[in-house]
């Protein structure tokens, strides 16, 4: 009976460094909504727990700013991706990305008019043209 358990120790550590090295590595990008610093602290322990939860390894991307996080979203750089509904529309258009997991909140926005504006509500725009910040934003 030693023998067996000693057996069981023996194939145990043989085969943990294996089964560690064999987990698989996914490439997380995350846009960027902070300083790289202030980002990796926030999504570091998140990653490293979902990995260890579901059994794979993920290595975070950041970004110090948005033009290089978009071309590797347009190249399909990241297996996952955090992003926002405009960076959405980028990715599915681009790279097939598909969501898989949503906010509950309704996502809002604010549409601004002149004070001397005719227009008073959300209907007053049918056919008209719209001006929007960038096309980040749109």
């Amino acid at each position: 009976m030693r023998h067996g358990k000693l057996w069981l120790v023996v194939v145990t550590l043989v085969l943990l460094p294996v089964a560690a090295a064999a987990k698989k590595t996914y490439l997380f990008a995350v846009l960027p909504q902070q300083p790289p610093v202030a980002m990796y602290a926030s999504w570091r322990p998140f990653l490293d727990q979902l990995g260890a939860e579901v059994g794979v390894n993920f290595k975070l991307k950041l970004y110090e700013s948005m033009a290089p996080f978009e071309d590797d979203l347009r190249r399909g750089t990241g297996d996952f991706v955090f992003l926002t509904p405009p960076q959405m529309v980028i990715a599915r258009q681009s790279r097939q990305y598909q969501p898989l997991v949503r906010g509950s909140r309704t996502i809002a926005g604010v549409l601004f008019v002149r004070k001397d504006s005719p227009i008073k509500t959300v209907a007053d725009l049918n056919h008209k043209d719209i001006a929007f910040v960038g096309s980040r934003n749109v």
